[in-house]
């Protein structure tokens, strides 16, 4: 088959009331309102019909879900609870939904014990309770068994397809079962007899036949973790591996779904030989990656395939570059996003149909989010809600994209946002560094940068080698570099700045959670003189206890075999180990540092934290040291987030800001 990706021409201009807004600059926004919770939870979810629309309502303090009838405007609350919000709705058919249910950020990490799966009709009627919850089964004595829905049964039926991986749960590397769910009666039916065994991923055809698994397990001879991707014809035919690779070797097969014809196979994966992941169809003939039919000339494309139920179409790829691109293949799509495009200038514009109705949400330089109701048929806009209105009217500044060089010629790209209505001169920076560190920034509305620009910093993120999603060269290049080269990227993103003369070198503070906090550690360790001053939450301290700390979950095969090549070996790399150890070198650190952990902290146990604590503060560095009391790996409750803001604003403010110390 041929895809052709089709040109996106702008097209007339919409019919629509009110959806354009003037914007003042405004450099006195509360700290509070970045960093608050949406208004509005979720975005509004279409029937398969397009006939009604499922949202999630605030009232009385909870967000309770309510179905609204486009044709009239009906609106009716089906599922709701003092005590919990509603979340996550999906339709099962036309007339009936699933949910689950969360505390949002009323509370911290510790007492998030919702989830659970419950169905309601979309008049109220027929409520059932499928899974329970956490806290329920806790209480109870019983074993929690969350299942994820992979897809609807489609046409009337009140049926799911769903994956739990309770045989998966002491598995290292996890396995899983799918079942066919009933929604009125809560019971499940085993459709995975024949499992080749240690499947974490299933597909499906547009006959509900399970026909892909894809396993993960440890390759007893070499220690490696090794894919393994099954294929079968249908239900009756025997599994057949198609396809093997190691993850270390960064060619493991992401497989997308098939098109509407059940034979089409699309999967993604970096094959041939090609740096950077793309979409191709799978040769049934050969064997192997066939056509190629989505690549990016700076980024992987390891999904994104977009299917349209209704229509029975692949219609497009979205694709997660440093600002997000969207590609279709279905010429209705195509005059639809240009449609919008042309209505909603200078905004990313995303929209979801169904039938005759479609939602649109825009964001931009100035929204955070706004979504509308559009009518297909007659052409026009209905404004709904805006995730945070009380940034309407308030000027943003602008995240731009931006690419330099490393010292060794590695191409790094990043973001830097600089404050509205300020020159781009001698201003002082926060350089804001992501975790992971097998991770990436994405591009849209974050509420640090957003309020550090807001205050007049300069704010710098780099995509630094080890970063995800760039391509595996980029990737690898990170490897064992904690310190090292890694390090070296976020200074030479620096001072390229110094030297364009956009920042002043002796107002740069260094901030970052996670990996990102370790990186403001040895940055402090490594730059003394460049950083006046360092912010570390729930960071990673010393790269060795990343192995060491058994009560964190960072452990198992993945770590034995990625995380060695990663981060390093404990068995052979103590030298390394040594040299990049931010508490091993500490007595480097002459400036003051922010430090904060979650009491609960599973991922960087809070030990990470107070060994760093002790070692400054004996030697004299300055340090504030805060610990969030059930909290995790960041903070979940909104009033941790928005006091975690406040004091990071005022302590970078404090020895780099306007208002001197």
């Amino acid at each position: 088959m041929k895809l052709r990706i089709i040109p996106l021409v702008l097209s007339t201009l919409l019919l629509g009331v009110g959806v354009h807004g003037t914007a003042q600059a405004d450099a006195s926004i509360p700290i509070a309102d970045f960093f608050r919770k949406a208004e509005f939870s979720g975005r509004p979810v279409l029937s398969p019909d397009g006939q009604n629309m499922a949202v999630l309502t605030p009232r009385n303090g909870r967000f309770v879900l309510a179905v609204i009838n486009l044709e009239t405007r009906a609106s009716t609350v089906v599922a709701s609870d003092p005590d919990w919000n509603v979340a996550n709705p999906q339709w099962v058919n036309n007339r009936r939904l699933v949910f689950s249910i969360n505390k949002g950020t009323d509370e911290v990490l510790e007492k998030q014990t919702g989830g659970g799966l419950f169905a309601v009709n979309s008049d109220g009627s027929g409520f059932r309770k499928l899974v329970i919850s956490m806290k329920e089964a806790s209480g109870n004595g019983l074993p929690y068994k969350p299942v994820s829905v992979l897809q609807r049964v489609g046409d009337n039926s009140n049926d799911l397809i769903v994956v739990n991986n309770e045989r998966g749960r002491d598995a290292d590397l996890g396995a899983s079962d799918v079942f066919r769910l009933d929604t009125t009666n809560g019971r499940m039916t085993l459709l995975t007899y024949n499992n080749p065994g240690a499947v974490s991923q299933w597909v499906l055809d547009h006959n509900n036949v399970i026909r892909v698994a894809s396993s993960m397990k440890m390759e007893e001879k070499t220690q490696r973790i090794q894919q393994t991707v099954y294929l079968r014809a249908d239900e009756k035919s025997p599994w057949t591996p198609i396809y093997k690779a190691y993850l270390s070797d960064g060619k493991e097969m992401n497989p997308l779904g098939f098109d509407f014809d059940n034979q089409t196979l699309f999967v993604a994966g970096r094959f041939n030989g090609r740096d950077k992941a793309g979409v191709h169809i799978w040769d049934m003939a050969k064997n192997a990656p066939g056509e190629l039919i989505a690549e990016h000339a700076e980024v992987d494309i390891p999904d994104g395939l977009a299917f349209d139920e209704a229509r029975k179409k692949v219609v497009g790829v979205t694709v997660n570059g440093m600002k997000p691109e969207r590609y279709y293949f279905d010429e209705d799509y195509a005059r639809l996003q240009a449609s919008l495009d042309a209505s909603f200038p200078g905004q990313q514009v995303y929209f979801q149909w169904r039938g005759n109705h479609a939602i649109v949400t825009t964001v931009g330089v100035n929204n955070v989010g706004k979504l509308y109701y559009f009518d297909t048929v007659k052409k026009s806009l209905e404004p709904l809600y805006s995730v945070k209105p009380e940034l309407d009217g308030k000027k943003l500044s602008e995240q731009t994209v931006i690419h330099y060089k490393a010292r060794d010629g590695l191409t790094i790209p990043a973001y830097l946002t600089l404050p509205e209505g300020q020159a781009p001169k001698a201003l002082p920076l926060v350089a804001y560094i992501h975790g992971g560190p097998h991770a990436r920034d994405v591009y849209g509305f974050d509420p640090m940068t957003q309020m550090l620009a807001s205050r007049g910093f300069a704010v710098f993120q780099p995509q630094f080698r080890m970063s995800t999603g760039f391509g595996w060269k980029h990737h690898t290049a990170g490897w064992k570099q904690w310190g090292l080269a890694m390090q070296d990227d976020i200074t030479d993103g620096v001072e390229e700045l110094v030297k364009q003369g956009i920042v002043d070198r002796n107002r740069v503070c260094i901030i970052g959670a996670s990996y990102g906090g370790y990186a403001t550690m040895y940055g402090l360790v490594k730059n003394p003189d460049l950083y006046k001053c360092g912010v570390n939450w729930v960071g990673v301290t010393d790269v060795k206890m990343l192995f060491t700390v058994n009560w964190s979950d960072m452990s198992g095969p993945v770590m034995d075999d990625l995380g060695a090549k990663m981060h390093g070996d404990p068995k052979t790399d103590e030298a390394y180990f040594t040299k990049v150890s931010a508490i091993g070198n500490a007595d480097k650190i002459k400036a003051p540092v922010l430090m904060a952990y979650g009491s609960e902290d599973r991922r960087v146990p809070l030990i990470h934290g107070e060994k760093m604590r002790d070692v400054l503060r004996k030697q004299g560095t300055p340090v504030e040291w805060m610990v969030m009391t059930g909290e995790g790996h960041g903070w979940t409750k909104e009033s941790n987030s928005i006091l975690w803001g406040e004091t990071v604003y005022r302590f970078i403010n404090r020895y780099i800001g306007n208002v001197q110390k």
